[in-house]
Protein backbone atom coordinates (compact mmCIF):
# COMPACT_ATOMS: atom_id res chain seq x y z
CA UNK A 1 0.00 0.00 0.00
CA UNK A 2 1.46 3.05 -1.16
CA UNK A 3 1.08 6.46 0.72
CA UNK A 4 -1.67 8.14 -1.98
CA UNK A 5 -3.49 4.57 -1.51
CA UNK A 6 -3.64 4.94 3.05
CA UNK A 7 -4.53 8.58 2.36
CA UNK A 8 -7.58 7.31 -0.38
CA UNK A 9 -8.29 5.06 2.96
CA UNK A 10 -8.44 7.12 5.43
CA UNK A 11 -10.68 9.38 3.98
CA UNK A 12 -12.81 7.04 3.18
CA UNK A 13 -13.08 5.68 6.70
CA UNK A 14 -13.91 9.49 7.95
CA UNK A 15 -16.52 9.79 5.12
CA UNK A 16 -18.33 6.59 6.64
CA UNK A 17 -18.82 9.15 9.98
CA UNK A 18 -20.65 11.45 8.04
CA UNK A 19 -22.50 9.07 5.85
CA UNK A 20 -23.86 7.56 9.13
CA UNK A 21 -25.92 10.78 9.98
CA UNK A 22 -27.40 10.75 6.89
CA UNK A 23 -28.37 6.94 7.42
CA UNK A 24 -30.20 8.33 10.82
CA UNK A 25 -32.62 10.50 9.22
CA UNK A 26 -36.50 10.79 9.63
CA UNK A 27 -38.81 9.42 7.05
CA UNK A 28 -41.66 11.69 6.75
CA UNK A 29 -44.61 9.32 7.28
CA UNK A 30 -46.17 10.37 3.46
CA UNK A 31 -43.68 8.04 2.61
CA UNK A 32 -44.62 4.63 4.80
CA UNK A 33 -47.10 2.53 2.76
CA UNK A 34 -50.15 1.39 3.69
CA UNK A 35 -49.21 -2.23 5.31
CA UNK A 36 -46.73 -0.79 7.57
CA UNK A 37 -46.65 -1.76 10.74
CA UNK A 38 -46.70 0.69 13.40
CA UNK A 39 -46.31 0.50 17.10
CA UNK A 40 -47.14 2.36 19.78
CA UNK A 41 -46.46 2.59 23.65
CA UNK A 42 -49.66 2.34 25.41
CA UNK A 43 -50.42 0.37 28.31
CA UNK A 44 -53.82 -0.15 29.81
CA UNK A 45 -54.64 1.40 32.90
CA UNK A 46 -56.28 -0.87 36.01
CA UNK A 47 -59.98 -0.19 37.29
CA UNK A 48 -58.40 0.64 40.26
CA UNK A 49 -55.67 3.49 39.09
CA UNK A 50 -58.32 4.85 35.96
CA UNK A 51 -60.73 5.67 38.99
CA UNK A 52 -58.49 6.24 42.14
CA UNK A 53 -55.58 8.03 40.41
CA UNK A 54 -52.89 8.15 43.45
CA UNK A 55 -52.30 11.89 44.10
CA UNK A 56 -48.95 13.20 42.89
CA UNK A 57 -47.66 15.70 39.92
CA UNK A 58 -46.21 12.37 38.41
CA UNK A 59 -49.42 10.32 38.17
CA UNK A 60 -50.61 9.96 34.04
CA UNK A 61 -54.09 11.08 33.21
CA UNK A 62 -55.74 8.38 31.17
CA UNK A 63 -57.15 8.93 28.11
CA UNK A 64 -60.86 8.81 27.18
CA UNK A 65 -60.25 4.97 25.66
CA UNK A 66 -59.40 4.00 29.29
CA UNK A 67 -55.62 3.47 28.07
CA UNK A 68 -52.64 5.69 30.36
CA UNK A 69 -50.02 7.78 27.82
CA UNK A 70 -46.25 6.68 29.03
CA UNK A 71 -43.78 9.41 27.66
CA UNK A 72 -41.12 7.98 25.62
CA UNK A 73 -38.29 7.07 26.61
CA UNK A 74 -35.42 8.79 25.16
CA UNK A 75 -31.88 7.15 25.12
CA UNK A 76 -28.80 9.51 24.58
CA UNK A 77 -27.40 8.07 21.05
CA UNK A 78 -23.84 6.84 21.27
CA UNK A 79 -22.71 6.36 18.51
CA UNK A 80 -23.13 9.44 16.51
CA UNK A 81 -21.63 10.88 13.46
CA UNK A 82 -18.94 13.11 15.59
CA UNK A 83 -17.84 9.47 17.56
CA UNK A 84 -17.43 7.04 14.38
CA UNK A 85 -15.87 10.04 12.38
CA UNK A 86 -12.97 10.64 15.27
CA UNK A 87 -12.61 6.83 15.98
CA UNK A 88 -12.85 6.33 12.17
CA UNK A 89 -10.22 9.26 11.81
CA UNK A 90 -7.75 7.32 14.54
CA UNK A 91 -8.05 3.89 12.71
CA UNK A 92 -7.00 5.11 9.15
CA UNK A 93 -4.41 7.46 10.88
CA UNK A 94 -3.01 4.38 12.18
CA UNK A 95 -3.08 2.26 8.80
CA UNK A 96 -1.35 5.39 7.27
CA UNK A 97 1.47 5.19 9.79
CA UNK A 98 2.28 1.72 9.70
CA UNK A 99 2.12 1.89 5.90
CA UNK A 100 4.27 4.82 5.78
CA UNK A 101 6.47 3.27 8.40
CA UNK A 102 6.98 0.26 6.60
CA UNK A 103 7.58 2.46 3.18
CA UNK A 104 10.15 4.14 4.96
CA UNK A 105 11.81 0.91 6.32
CA UNK A 106 12.13 -0.44 3.05
CA UNK A 107 13.99 2.30 1.45
CA UNK A 108 16.46 2.48 4.54
CA UNK A 109 15.58 5.92 5.42
CA UNK A 110 14.28 6.07 8.77
CA UNK A 111 13.63 2.94 11.21
CA UNK A 112 10.47 2.55 13.72
CA UNK A 113 11.23 4.89 16.95
CA UNK A 114 8.60 3.01 19.21
CA UNK A 115 11.16 0.11 20.53
CA UNK A 116 8.06 -2.20 21.37
CA UNK A 117 6.39 -2.08 18.15
CA UNK A 118 7.15 -5.45 15.98
CA UNK A 119 9.29 -4.92 12.70
CA UNK A 120 6.64 -7.01 10.81
CA UNK A 121 3.83 -5.23 8.89
CA UNK A 122 1.32 -7.69 10.10
CA UNK A 123 2.85 -7.22 14.03
CA UNK A 124 2.76 -3.26 13.46
CA UNK A 125 -1.07 -3.71 12.18
CA UNK A 126 -2.20 -6.01 15.11
CA UNK A 127 -0.71 -3.38 17.60
CA UNK A 128 -2.05 -1.11 16.32
CA UNK A 129 -5.54 -2.46 15.34
CA UNK A 130 -5.45 -3.77 19.60
CA UNK A 131 -4.56 -0.25 20.29
CA UNK A 132 -7.21 1.83 18.10
CA UNK A 133 -10.16 -1.15 19.26
CA UNK A 134 -9.42 -0.30 23.07
CA UNK A 135 -9.26 3.12 22.91
CA UNK A 136 -12.92 3.01 20.64
CA UNK A 137 -14.44 0.85 23.61
CA UNK A 138 -13.25 3.43 26.32
CA UNK A 139 -14.45 6.61 24.09
CA UNK A 140 -17.46 4.47 23.60
CA UNK A 141 -18.02 3.63 27.02
CA UNK A 142 -17.39 7.23 28.02
CA UNK A 143 -19.68 9.08 25.87
CA UNK A 144 -22.78 6.03 26.46
CA UNK A 145 -21.94 7.24 30.88
CA UNK A 146 -22.59 10.87 29.18
CA UNK A 147 -19.50 11.88 30.38
CA UNK A 148 -17.64 14.91 28.26
CA UNK A 149 -14.18 13.23 27.92
CA UNK A 150 -15.13 10.24 25.30
CA UNK A 151 -13.11 12.22 22.41
CA UNK A 152 -9.67 12.46 24.74
CA UNK A 153 -8.94 9.28 23.79
CA UNK A 154 -9.46 8.91 20.17
CA UNK A 155 -7.80 13.01 19.71
CA UNK A 156 -4.19 11.96 21.14
CA UNK A 157 -4.09 8.74 18.73
CA UNK A 158 -4.76 10.82 15.78
CA UNK A 159 -2.68 13.01 17.08
CA UNK A 160 0.07 10.73 17.59
CA UNK A 161 -0.35 8.88 14.19
CA UNK A 162 -0.28 12.04 12.66
CA UNK A 163 3.33 12.94 14.31
CA UNK A 164 4.27 9.40 12.35
CA UNK A 165 3.07 9.98 9.54
CA UNK A 166 4.82 13.33 8.77
CA UNK A 167 7.89 12.02 9.58
CA UNK A 168 7.47 8.87 7.17
CA UNK A 169 6.30 11.79 4.77
CA UNK A 170 9.40 14.19 5.37
CA UNK A 171 11.84 10.80 5.02
CA UNK A 172 11.25 9.88 1.75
Amino acid sequence: MNAVQGTILGLAIAMAGWAYSAQAATIPFGQLERDAQLSARLTAADNETASNPSPGAGAPEPSSSGFVRVPPVTVPKTLSSKFLLLNGLHLGMAVFDVEMTQHCIATDHCREGNPLMPSSQAGQLSVSFALVGYGSFVSYKLKKRGSNLWWILPTVGVATHAVGVTTGLMNQ
